[in-house]
């Protein structure tokens, strides 16, 4: 994990994209919805939503995770959502 993943988009649905991986295609590689934040937008609410890859294109991203028994790795695109959360400004005294 945390290592780099590139693929081209080999199916496309509402939740994510598959990938068929340069250099490993027996392995999976998956991308879902949330994971998909190459602008860092996906949190702001008057940004407009960012869509999904089509299909053929290459993308590059992250190793966020493995399924050994599906031989499935998730991929993530830019900053994960929970780090863009807004947070609380510090308090000064």
């Amino acid at each position: 994990m945390g290592s780099t993943a590139r693929g081209r988009v080999k199916d496309r649905f509402g939740f994510g994209v598959f990938l068929e991986l340069e250099g490993a295609p027996e392995v999976h590689g998956f991308i879902d919805l949330l994971s998909y934040n190459p602008d860092g937008t996906i949190n702001d609410p008057d940004a407009a939503p960012v869509p999904l890859p089509q299909v053929g294109e290459f993308v590059e991203g992250v190793v966020a995770m493995h399924v050994d028994r599906d031989r499935q790795i998730r991929i993530r695109v830019g900053l994960p959502y929970w780090e863009l959360w807004p947070r609380e400004p510090e308090q000064t005294d």
